[in-house]
């Protein structure tokens, strides 16, 4: 079985999820429903939460799941083409970017998160997600935009200091037997960014959040890159 088919097995999952998501109604009984929702301003908020995670079925679940899972085995599907990727072992041929397109892009890919987070939100409120008594989706996306932009900062130094003396562009995927310190440093330093990088990866694919889903996969791609640039320096000296 190739990388392709499991992917597009995945891919076929994913939207199959979201399909049968669609048939489904958000909650139990419309009456209940209206009566919740006429009783929302009346409630505490405890007391309104309770009855309606009984009231709500499991279709908002289902459908960002299904969107997220599509989303990203449809990204990690176009990376494969673009590659030519049918094989494990055309992984080997895989190259990085150089540093200029590194820096370029990982900027402009950051910067998807300012729009992806004003969808995020309305496509929630669109969708009755928040309670009617909620307060209005500006307050997240006045508070979570401006981090964004500050957080540019800590990238492009992290991306100075993980370029600097790295060989690029080279292989993707490549490995370096001998075991000195330097080298292993390198390697727990980047496993750790890439776990990290991974666990949000399984969050943003859960919770259906489309686009972060996308920068999430492009950033393991920069930070598998970084690593080859770096183990690349000791390859080079041999």
């Amino acid at each position: 079985m190739t990388i392709r088919t499991i992917i597009s097995g995945l891919l076929i999952i994913g939207l199959g999820l979201l399909t049968y998501s669609l048939t489904i109604p958000y909650y139990k009984g419309q009456e209940s429903t209206d009566r919740l929702l006429t009783d929302s301003y009346n409630l505490d908020k405890a007391a309104y939460y309770k009855r309606e995670a009984e009231l709500r079925t499991n279709k908002t679940k289902l459908m960002d799941f299904g969107a997220g899972l599509s989303i990203a085995s449809g990204t990690i599907l176009l990376f494969l083409f673009a590659f030519k990727i049918k094989e494990t072992s055309d992984l080997k041929k895989v190259r990085t970017m150089n540093k200029i397109l590194v820096f370029v892009t990982s900027n402009l890919v950051w910067l998807l998160m300012i729009p992806g987070t004003y969808w995020y939100y309305t496509f929630r409120g669109g969708r009755g997600d928040y309670p009617p008594f909620a307060d209005s989706i500006g307050i997240p996306l006045t508070t979570e935009i401006p981090i964004y932009f500050m957080l540019m900062i800590p990238l492009n130094i992290f991306l100075l200091l993980t370029t600097y003396k790295a060989k690029l562009p080279t292989g993707l995927f490549i490995f370096w037997d001998r075991k000195d310190t330097s080298i292993v440093l390198t390697e727990i330093f980047f496993g750790f960014w890439l776990f990290i990088n991974f666990f949000f990866m399984l969050n943003f694919i859960y919770d259906g959040d489309h686009i972060s889903v996308f920068v999430n996969l492009f950033f393991t791609y920069i930070l598998l890159t970084l690593r080859a640039g770096q183990i690349s320096k000791w390859t080079s000296e041999e």
